[in-house]
């Protein structure tokens, strides 16, 4: 095992109280160099050492393509341990409640929790020990509003992490806690208007994810569900190969040399070193609890109808918009789940499900040369309340 890769499987080995001795600075220096790799400028007007902790005070830390700032008073990082070649371990980073003001608007925060935290040294080589790891994070409340009641709230969040060792496999488990947009709170009236009509003068819901990467062999996959209560689950499920380390050396990289550049440029480039990714499968479905016929209603209002008008109309339209694909297989298979699923809202699944992993360069090739041939391609189905 190299030193670096020593060093970072320290992460989940080492314990409170080891003697080696912490500089303040180089934690900072640390810090800094790695929230560079993810486009983030950090500093603190000054630190103390308190036995095992750091105390940094004056803390801001600004995206680099960004005009505003996050400012916090505080952040304690507690059991800070030095790990060999320059890199540290924060046993816990306790980050206190907050509020910053954002184009009128209050953004409230209760504080979160970071443990076992690795900073890496400057000659870390593991792109993903390099970028930071961790054991979990908690997450706090947050709310947004311009006072009274909050337009959005936030019961808080996890992330768990397993541990991680260069070359390994790590898994991950994701948890967006019980969340409420109040849309009567925000300033689109068109929205409001839109929303109040459907009946959603609020919506609740929260997210679990969960996912796997092999750093080996570059495979990851995620499943996902975001769940809107009384309205609808979308359930998001996908498999890559191709996440290598050195693609997140690349990634890290262009973050570092287009820091002044914009979106769109960066846009471009993250496009280019994404081909190197292969596509194993993806699904998005949808399941409907009570949404889509809220949704038909408000449709048929708009147009003077019924909402068995909108479905017939909807029907009778889908195959001709169909039809540009050059597909009568897929065109057919697709009119007919939707018709089954609009006539009796259950599940609605869009899947791509190729026989091999295929090349994310070959998808943009073919969407280039021929649109219509991406559905063989990625041997892409359409099924209803299955």
């Amino acid at each position: 095992m190299t030193s670096t890769a020593a060093a970072s499987a320290l992460l989940f080995s080492l314990t409170a109280g080891a003697s080696a001795e912490v500089s303040a600075d180089a934690v900072i220096d640390g810090l800094k160099r790695q929230l560079s790799l993810q486009g983030l400028e950090f500093s603190a007007e000054s630190s103390e050492m308190r036995g095992n902790d750091v105390m940094l005070s004056g803390v801001t830390i600004t995206p680099a393509t960004a005009a505003n700032k996050f400012t916090i008073d505080q952040i304690l990082l507690e059991d800070v341990e030095e790990a060999g070649n320059g890199a540290f371990v924060v046993g816990r980073a306790a980050v206190p409640a907050f509020s910053n003001e954002n184009d009128g608007y209050t953004i409230s925060f209760e504080g979160a929790a970071v443990e076992g935290y690795y900073i890496a040294g400057p000659d870390e080589t593991d792109p993903t020990a390099k970028g930071g790891v961790y054991r979990n994070i908690e997450i706090g409340g947050v709310t947004v509003g311009k006072g009274g009641t909050p337009a959005f709230k936030l019961e808080g969040a996890t992330v768990a992490m397993s541990p991680y060792e260069v070359g390994g496999t790590m898994d991950y488990d994701v948890k967006v806690n019980d969340f409420t947009i109040d849309f009567s709170q925000i300033d689109d009236p068109k929205a409001k208007a839109t929303m109040s009509a459907l009946g959603y003068e609020t919506l609740t819901g929260r997210v679990n994810a969960t996912g796997r990467w092999d750093a080996g062999s570059g495979d990851a996959s995620m499943s996902q569900a975001i769940i809107l209560d009384d309205a609808a689950t979308l359930n998001i499920d996908l498999a890559v190969g191709g996440y290598t380390p050195e693609l997140i050396a690349a990634l890290q990289e262009m973050n570092k040399q287009m820091q002044d550049q914009s979106d769109q440029a960066k846009g471009l480039a993250m496009m280019g070193l994404m081909q190197q990714l292969q596509i194993g499968n993806i699904s998005i479905e949808l399941v409907d609890d009570s949404a889509t016929g809220k949704v038909l209603d408000f449709v048929a209002k708009q147009q003077g109808s019924t909402r068995e008008g909108v479905v017939a109309m909807a029907k009778g339209t889908l195959p001709f918009a169909l039809a540009q694909l050059q597909n009568p297989e897929f065109a057919a298979s697709v009119t007919a789940a939707v018709s089954a699923y609009l006539d009796n809202p259950g599940s609605l699944k869009i899947a791509a499900l190729p026989a091999a992993p295929v090349p994310v360069a070959q998808v943009v090739g073919a969407a280039m040369a021929a649109p219509q041939s991406i559905i063989g391609v990625l041997n892409i189905k359409v099924t209803a309340n299955e």
